[in-house]
């Protein structure tokens, strides 16, 4: 299985996507990703529709282990990324080999990063939508923000 498994969470790192539309009066919110637009360039990067769940970290990022070689991108706010102690910009995409760890640290600029992997996360969909909606416990994994030791599938598109 390609996966990716959270080594650290950081300090609010979700699933998110473009979110959903239309459930207001069920008191689901849109939800979907803070900055769409980082979301949006985090995938094109990679070839990915631009509605593509990835992970979206806020003020402090986690640290991410991969299981098989992959494609990635880092866009949004600059958090100091690393992969085996070597410095990423953001807003590139590059490779990653199994075992790597990469990790974000504390934002040096805005709130949101964003780590968008080639295929996109593959959690299920839930009113049309991967997002992570906090407040109903819905979508993005298990409906809640990711905690150390969890297993995301990856290529889901």
């Amino acid at each position: 299985m390609n996966s990716l498994t959270v080594l650290a969470p950081g300090l609010l790192t979700t699933v998110q996507d473009l979110g959903r539309e239309g459930f207001g009066p069920m008191g689901v919110s849109a939800s979907g990703a803070a900055d769409a637009l980082a979301l949006r360039i985090g995938n094109k990067l990679l070839g990915n529709p631009e509605d593509a769940a990835a992970l979206e970290m806020t003020l402090l990022g986690g640290t991410f282990q991969f299981s098989a070689e992959n494609c990635v991108a880092i866009s949004g706010s600059d958090f100091g990324a690393t992969l085996d102690g070597q410095s990423l910009a953001t807003h590139t995409a590059f490779k990653v080999q199994p075992g790597q760890a990469l990790k974000f640290g504390p934002t040096k600029s805005g709130a949101r990063a964003y780590l968008c992997v080639r295929g996109g996360l593959d959690v299920p969909k839930v009113l049309g939508s991967r997002s992570t909606h906090l407040l109903s416990g819905l979508g993005g994994w298990a409906g809640r923000a990711l905690c150390k030791g969890d297993v995301l599938r990856l290529g889901a598109i």
